[in-house]
């Protein structure tokens, strides 16, 4: 299970991580649950959380010279927050 990654992501909520390092090794935890086939053991409802939070991921760009999908540190944590919320309501 991939609990390891929900916990990543609830400390990148609380402050804990930066978008940088939040990104960086929450896209390479995620991949290596993926190619390990870990991520297929996952109930659908974290599965949902942890590949929605992989793409929100790669949507971030801290540069000022972002496109219009993209977010900065703040829109980040926002849409991650979101993702958790459902999450937690199913």
């Amino acid at each position: 299970m991939s609990f390891e990654l929900k916990s990543y992501i609830d400390n990148f909520i609380s402050g804990k991580t930066t978008a940088n390092e939040f990104v960086d090794n929450y896209m390479c935890k995620w991949k290596h649950e993926r190619d390990s086939k870990l991520l297929g053991n996952d109930e659908d409802n974290l599965s949902e959380l942890l590949s929605s939070t992989f793409c929100i991921a790669d949507m971030y760009n801290p540069d000022e010279d972002r496109d219009e999908y993209e977010f900065n540190d703040v829109q980040l944590r926002n849409e991650v927050y979101k993702l958790v919320l459902v999450y937690e309501a199913k």
